[in-house]
């Protein structure tokens, strides 16, 4: 018999409570069952949920049965490219987007987002007592993302209503309390915008993303404008959200810990140990979905084709099968082959751009102050994403 977890009621109390953790909320539910019945508020479906880490990795492996193509548009294809897609599709989108994202071409970038993060900090260093999700850790994925993308800095706050208005409508959420009407109003914006962009792009090339959409190809053919203007899209929202609850996170641990704070000023070099830590701990993307297209079996349980699965990346980071003693926020462990950023084909595109981002911000935050603290009532989201919607701080200047 298989175990339920209301994964809603089961994270609610981490939204009014900044010290509460993942490790217990899914404590129990890891204990009794790697398969559960998953309910989400807001959700018709009658979900399974792959909570431990073996068989959330299992689940990621095998795409012939478990499929990403969770979301449509009308014509069949997947809504989000290639996030929604399957071999070979995914693998001729992959082809092309993978070559963007290495490390020695994200990096490239960082000397301009290290400029924009510096200027901005030193801003909220001066004002002293700020929300350092609303003026940070929200505009900085965006302006940064802005770089990537081959547009103007000072077209990001038009980015940013975007991302703001529908980050969690379009692939993110998991329940069917989604605002259609702000979405349609949304993408009747943005979408001339992208289009304008595109054809800039095309009149005048350079080395960047936009241009590799317009110049390749995907299964032997050139992509059309609406299919670069679909990836344009998913690069801010993807890049975006994820980003912005990493950030959050991190910057709210060191805010309720001092100690910790001190130790990284001191050892600076530790700070990639602290993010992979973070990542972990506090997963941004606690879950996403695949529909299983095939009878199969997992732990025991048998999942029917037509069913959804939940890839809960949230609890198979805190399963102590895998990481022992999972609520304890550890620099020094050793594993650090953390699913924050997915496993598999649909392993996250972004991850060098998101960590050398994160990097940055805790360099320079940490470096340009002597301390930073909670600073009133912080308010968090749960789930199905993890990250924190206000944060007041006082930054006191190094």
């Amino acid at each position: 018999m298989s175990g339920l977890l209301n994964a809603t009621e089961a994270l609610e109390h981490l939204k009014s409570d900044p010290e509460a953790g993942t490790a217990e909320a899914y404590s129990e539910v890891l204990g009794q069952c790697p398969m559960a019945r998953v309910k989400i508020e807001g959700s018709d479906v009658n979900w399974w949920g792959a909570l431990r880490y073996s068989e959330l990795t299992t689940v990621l492996r095998d795409f012939r049965k478990m499929s990403s193509t969770v979301t449509t548009e009308p014509d069949g294809t997947p809504a989000i490219l290639p996030l929604f897609a399957d071999p070979p599709l995914h693998t001729g989108f992959r082809k092309l987007l993978n070559p963007n994202f290495l490390p020695e071409v994200v990096g490239r970038l960082e000397e301009g987002n290290r400029e924009i993060a510096v200027t901005m900090i030193d801003a909220l260093v001066a004002e002293t007592e700020v929300d350092f999700s609303r003026q940070f850790t929200f505009p900085f994925p965006t302006r940064v993302l802005c770089r990537f993308l081959g547009v103007p800095d000072s077209d990001w706050p038009f980015h940013h209503e975007f991302v703001m208005a529908v980050g969690e409508q379009v692939g993110f959420a998991v329940n069917d309390q989604q605002d259609e009407q702000l979405f349609v109003e949304a993408m009747g914006k943005i979408l001339p915008y992208v289009q304008k962009v595109i054809d800039d792009h095309r009149e005048n090339s350079r080395d960047d993303i936009v241009s590799c959409f317009i110049t390749g190809q995907v299964q032997g053919r050139a992509l059309t404008d609406p299919e670069i203007s679909k990836l344009i899209i998913a690069m801010m929202l993807a890049g975006h959200g994820t980003t912005t609850a990493a950030l959050s996170n991190t910057v709210l641990r060191l805010a309720r810990d001092q100690e910790l704070q001190s130790l990284l000023r001191a050892e600076p070099h530790r700070i990639p140990d602290a993010l992979e830590e973070s990542l972990r701990i506090d997963t941004p993307q606690q879950t996403l979905s695949r529909k299983c297209i095939a009878d199969t079996e997992i732990a025991g349980e048998k999942i029917e084709a037509g069913e959804f699965v939940l890839t809960s990346y949230g609890s198979a980071n805190v399963d102590p099968r895998r990481f022992p003693d999972p609520g304890k926020f550890d620099l020094d462990r050793e594993d650090k082959n953390h699913l924050a950023f997915g496993f598999g084909l649909h392993a996250c595109l972004g991850q060098h751009f998101a960590r050398m981002n994160m990097r940055i911000t805790l360099e320079e935050l940490l470096a340009r102050t002597s301390s930073f603290s909670v600073n009133g009532e912080v308010k968090r989201r749960s789930f199905p994403v993890l990250s924190v919607d206000e944060m007041p701080l006082v930054l006191r200047s190094a």
